[in-house]
């Protein structure tokens, strides 16, 4: 009786080809669906083969968000580099950058972004949060997202972050163009600090 194989795949490729089936998972039945067996099941691989790559689900877990996420960071560290020092350019490259990430990549990174007690993915959070603060903290002058509080700069600046992935959300759906959704998010990366920084300064 004949029977099938798997393609012989190299270590990457057969790496590369989980990832996209847990991604594959994730769209349809959320972080909840991200299981050794689904994720097997999804490549029509062996759970040897599985755990061959990703010792356990948290392996799996950190692999799969951090594949996602630093394609995105890839971009806003292009984006930061071609603003030259501006935070209206640098900051409109970034987020038409993170319009042009399919919309389920998109779901991946907000779970990053926000926190919705997730402890698996805290450790990749920090790193992500990290990151993303080494760019936009940096900035100074009066539209930028640096303050005399750090606590407070760090607040404002996931605060703007959430309300940016609301904004491509509604891209996403229909509800407003992209360009006026850049200009809108531009506006509000530049003139919200300041109006912060105004709001809580010290009466004189």
């Amino acid at each position: 009786m004949a029977t099938t194989s798997r393609p012989y795949l190299r270590a990457d490729e057969r790496r590369r080809q989980l990832l996209d089936a847990a991604a594959r998972l994730f769209v349809r039945d959320g972080f909840a669906g991200m299981t050794m067996v689904a994720v097997a099941a999804e490549a029509g691989a062996s759970r040897r083969l599985v755990y061959d790559h990703f010792p356990d689900l948290a392996a799996l877990y950190d692999a799969f968000f951090d594949d996602r996420a630093s394609r995105y960071l890839a971009s806003i560290d292009r984006a930061v580099e071609e603003g030259d020092g501006d935070l209206a350019a640098s900051f409109a490259g970034a987020f038409r950058n993170l319009l042009a990430i399919p919309a389920e990549d998109q779901r991946v990174i907000r779970l990053l972004v926000a926190d919705p007690g997730l402890r698996e993915l805290e450790p990749l959070r920090e790193r992500f949060r990290a990151h993303v603060e080494e760019r936009w903290l940096g900035f100074s002058g009066s539209g930028g997202v640096d303050a005399a509080d750090r606590d407070i700069a760090r607040a404002l600046l996931w605060t703007l972050a959430s309300g940016l992935f609301g904004l491509a959300d509604l891209v996403t759906r229909g509800e407003i163009g992209a360009e006026a959704a850049t200009a809108l998010a531009t506006a509000l990366v530049v003139t919200l600090p300041r109006a912060v920084h105004d709001a809580l300064a010290p009466a004189s």
